[in-house]
């Protein structure tokens, strides 16, 4: 075999399997049909599922892919009824990965950070051990979820923690002020990342991440729901801040 004729079957040979490979990859990334979605999306929104399908669309999951298996089970490319309902369970069954107990699991499955401080909370061990603590559809909603503000924390804390249930009824105002503390401090890195701009490698630089470190642990630890150390993460953040001022 000449040099010329063993050129050309490595270059055929290269050129079939970048157009293979091109092709699978096409393949891999078509979006399949879900027909959990297109069946559920027909129902009317006066009824109970119907109504939670439609509360869906437009939510933060249906944008980033989160579909009706994803938390159900199931069989989303199955078209006929039983098939595709398979394995699903209604969430009476403590069995079903949407048992109230059973819960935190399923949303840990995709927000890991934010259910290992809430595994770590009291509410969690009350939830585990009494089936009367708050879990993530409490604070959160189920289908079209929400972010609590400190303009809706105080009702939502208030269900338990009240004068008449006498479990320290101080907590949803300290609650709302710790939200605000959080989103002010959102606010004051922003503002202090526009008007000191960091350069990479700087002592500046180092400030601002320890900020924006301190900040992301704020935030986690609203799920262990510990103020105290919320408040003291925030700290973190003002001081590393002020530093910042002074590079």
């Amino acid at each position: 075999m000449s040099r010329l004729d063993y050129f050309r079957i490595c270059s055929l040979v290269l050129f079939c399997a970048l157009v293979f490979s091109v092709s699978t990859a096409g393949a891999t990334s078509e979006k399949k049909e879900n027909f959990c979605v297109n069946c559920h999306s027909q129902l009317l929104g006066s009824s109970f599922v119907g109504m939670k399908s439609h509360a869906w669309k437009g939510s933060i999951h249906q944008t980033r892919g989160v579909t009706c298996d994803k938390c159900h089970g199931g069989n989303p490319q199955a078209m006929e009824k039983q098939a595709a309902h398979a394995g699903v369970l209604g969430s009476a069954n403590p069995q079903s990965s949407i048992y109230y107990k059973n819960i935190p699991s399923t949303c840990g499955k995709c927000h890991g950070a934010e259910f290992y401080k809430f595994a770590q909370s009291l509410h969690y061990q009350r939830l585990e051990s009494t089936g009367k603590g708050p879990e993530c559809v409490t604070c959160h909603g189920s289908m079209a979820t929400k972010v609590l503000t400190p303009d809706t924390v105080v009702a939502v804390c208030g269900r338990c923690h009240n004068e008449k249930m006498g479990i320290f009824p101080f907590i949803p105002q300290k609650a709302r002020a710790v939200l605000l503390l959080l989103r002010e401090s959102r606010a004051l890195l922003d503002t202090t990342e526009k008007l000191f701009p960091p350069v990479k490698g700087t002592a500046r630089a180092r400030s601002l991440d320890a900020a924006r470190a301190a900040l992301y642990s704020a935030r986690l630890d609203w799920h262990r729901f510990d103020l105290d150390t919320i408040i003291s993460h925030l700290q973190n953040v003002y001081d590393s801040l002020q530093e910042v001022r002074t590079q």
